[in-house]
């Protein structure tokens, strides 16, 4: 939540602020402190704060005129909080850190988000003395955890382990012969679990504890004892009779083991059936209650397809059809804090630019499509606390990252249902209504009718006219739209607020509860990029048909050793909008490498996706039509030959006879004479006409002037007549 440093009128009437958010990291010029903003209390009088530098575990209280004075007297300066780890999406997490991850957020969830109860000593210790019984987990390790949460923004993702930072690897650890430890007041029996202990614990959650049957985890432990643990009395009776209590594991090892190694999602799917943890358990579910209401408790997001028709930036006789809209609202004030204009249909592509757009900053937004705007008209750069979506794209495996990196809750309304995210919808309604409606192209309530008109052919907009236009109607809408329905609560009417979204937002900030976080451009981007496997060969990194190098790739030889047979694949996130850049992920220090486009593949670069895919597609299809039309000249070319070839055996036929070792010893001879004719003049017209007359059929002729053809007689005439005269 923002607070107000300083307030100074403009020459609009309006007001600059510096704000202070949730993760906003503050610095102490004087003492070298930095420390990381946690909570901030509604009317923003006081808030918590952590110390990144120090070694405390606990989180302290600051008040907020005393911030407010020491930002104006520049001892405390203030930066956006990042962290590369916080930005990994799941497909670069392995199964075990993944895992670790899920076990730990099933304890912690309940304790973070009891804000602000978790930042007050008291109530804190009580809290993790309760969850300390339940889970079994030592106090001092919950504090861990939650100093390790806060001082990493607040996300699921702080509970990735740093394996790397762990030494002993791949040792086990010492087994000692005396269990250590002492026991409970409930517990007689106790052993040192061993690697058959184990292994039988394993058998007996498979066997009895993952189904549908139900049983405690009480009944679990005692089939554990029945089959591994017991033996027949020596008597005729048959019972069983447990080994010696040192022999005997206890309930309580047997239950700290399983929460050690316990997979919640596996165990849900199981017990409770794999539609119902679909239906109510997937981690992307969020909770009902949000806690205080103000600007960020929710923003809602949805999709339509705009009520027009646009022609091609390229040639604007062909029609592209209709564009999809994606808008992003804040429920509080009804304010537009993001949007996007595409060509893809309702997908997580269109969800990924209106997402990333709720993050950026509108004035250089606004800027790349013309239009100029300041801050104050737009002031919307911020994460939202839930995202309410109508299924669809909110429960694709892509909004996980939402989840884990932005700490954003994601909540789907049931279908049928989309009364629930009406602020969205109401804000479509008045967009195609009032704006849309006037365009050229726009769809017309008769043009289906038989005999009525053909608004397509109307269309003059590009994509890029239109989403001008949009840009100017949410600007309209957020600064001017006047929300008769709106229903003020009693501090709104006692405080004059006119139902204007920016002026709601405004109020919002300054006394409601501070749900709006701040985080990088570069952090959202990541976490609603989608991401891929690439192929590493012998030309370059191989992602869609499109390559690209690495400097780390480069320096360590990995295109030489594919060609030499050692190809791998590798995970790397991208942004289908540009193709310029994708990111290759490290899995040794989890941070990610920047992959550009080799100089011979250069023609991709500022493409997005589509087009590419649709060019290579033009390509292979054009490459078809050649390699048909070559097949052909091949095939019309061997005729050519042959033909030729007959032709070469045919007159061979009529040549006089010769002995086998008459034509071999002539070869140089007559390669001689060959190779001279060749080189000297031309034969004259007289020679070609005799020479052509005597390959005629010498049997009808005696070679005299009479038994030449008439034509024949006349062009030898003529020839000699221009001898004589040379």
């Amino acid at each position: 939540m923002p607070i107000s440093c300083k307030v100074s009128p403009n020459a609009h009437g309006d007001h600059e602020m510096n704000e202070v958010y949730v993760n906003s990291i503050i610095n102490d010029s004087e003492t070298g402190a930095r420390y990381i903003v946690l909570w901030i209390a509604p009317g923003n009088e006081y808030g918590y704060w952590h110390d990144l530098n120090g070694r405390s575990k606990v989180p302290t209280r600051f008040v907020m005129t005393d911030v407010v004075e020491s930002i104006s007297d520049d001892q405390y300066n203030m930066e956006t909080f990042i962290n590369p780890r916080m930005t990994r999406p799941d497909e670069s997490l392995n199964t075990k850190e993944q895992e670790h991850r899920a076990r730990i957020w099933s304890i912690m969830q309940s304790v973070v988000e009891t804000e602000p109860d978790i930042y007050e000593s008291s109530a804190r210790a009580a809290i993790l003395r309760r969850t300390a019984t339940e889970s079994g987990i030592d106090r001092a390790y919950l504090y861990k955890l939650l100093d390790r949460y806060w001082r990493s923004g607040k996300t699921k993702n702080a509970f990735i382990p740093a394996y790397s930072n762990c030494g002993a690897k791949g040792k086990q650890r010492r087994t000692y012969k005396k269990r250590k430890g002492v026991l409970s007041a409930g517990d007689s029996i106790g052993k040192t679990l061993t690697d058959n202990d184990r292994k039988n614990f394993a058998t007996a959650i498979n066997r009895y504890y993952l189904n549908r049957n139900k049983l405690s985890f009480k009944a679990i432990y005692e089939k554990l004892l029945q089959d591994f643990y017991a033996i027949k009395s020596e008597d005729d009776t048959g019972k069983l009779k447990l080994l010696a209590p040192s022999e005997v594991p206890s309930f309580r090892q047997f239950q700290y083991w399983y929460g050690k190694n316990r997979d919640i999602v596996n165990e849900t799917k199981k017990r409770e059936g794999e539609s119902n943890f679909e239906l109510n358990n997937r981690s992307v579910l969020g909770k009902a209650d949000y806690g205080l209401m103000g600007p960020g408790a929710q923003y809602q997001i949805d999709a339509t397809v705009g009520d027009v028709y646009l022609v091609s930036q390229f040639d604007r006789s062909n029609l592209i059809g209709r564009p999809v809209i994606y808008f992003v609202v804040d429920a509080f004030s009804r304010m537009v804090t993001g949007m996007s204009v595409g060509l893809e249909g309702p997908s997580w592509t269109g969800a990924m630019m209106s997402i990333a757009n709720m993050a950026m900053d509108k004035v250089a937004y606004c800027k790349e499509y013309g239009v100029e705007i300041t801050k104050n008209e737009w002031p919307c750069h911020h994460v939202p606390a839930a995202l309410l979506g109508d299924r669809g794209e909110m429960e694709s495996k892509n909004a996980d990252n939402l989840v884990n990196i932005l700490g954003i809750r994601i909540v789907n309304a049931p279908p049928y249902r989309a009364d629930l995210k009406g602020i969205v919808e109401q804000h479509f309604r008045t967009i195609n209504t009032n704006s849309v409606a006037l365009l050229p192209g726009s769809v017309k309530p008769d043009m289906s009718k038989r005999g009525g008109r053909d608004y397509r052919l109307d269309a003059a907009l590009d994509i890029r006219q239109f989403t001008q236009i949009i840009i100017k109607c949410v600007l309209c809408y957020n600064n001017h739209h006047y929300m008769d329905y709106f229903e003020k609560n009693e501090t709104m009417t006692a405080d004059n607020v006119e139902p204007i979204p920016i002026r709601l937002w405004d109020w919002g900030i300054r006394y409601c509860s501070g749900n709006l976080r701040s985080f990088p451009e570069e952090t959202v981007r990541f976490a609603v990029m989608p991401t891929a496997k690439a192929t590493v060969t012998a030309k370059g990194i191989r992602f869609k048909n499109i390559f690209y190098s690495s400097d780390r790739a480069v320096n360590e030889l990995w295109f030489e050793k594919a060609r030499s047979g050692k190809t791998q694949s590798i995970t790397v996130s991208y942004d289908p909008r540009d193709m310029t850049n994708i990111y290759m992920w490290n899995q040794d220090d989890k941070e990610y490498d920047i992959c550009s486009l080799l100089d011979w593949n250069r023609k991709n670069a500022g493409k997005c996706l589509d087009e590419i895919i649709f060019e290579q597609k033009k390509e292979k299809i054009t490459a078809q039509r050649l390699k048909i039309s070559e097949t052909e000249a091949k095939i019309n070319l061997n005729a050519d030959i042959d033909s030729i070839v007959s032709e070469a055996k045919d007159m061979a036929k009529g040549t006089l006879p010769k002995s086998k070792k008459e034509r071999v010893s002539q070869i140089k001879e007559n390669r001689k004479k060959e190779r001279d004719a060749m080189r000297s003049k031309p034969k004259s017209d007289v020679d070609s006409i005799e020479d052509a007359s005597n390959s005629t059929d010498t049997s009808k002729s005696t070679g005299s002037d009479e038994d030449l053809n008439p034509i024949l007689q006349m062009i030898r005439r003529k020839a000699e007549e221009r001898l004589k005269n040379e």
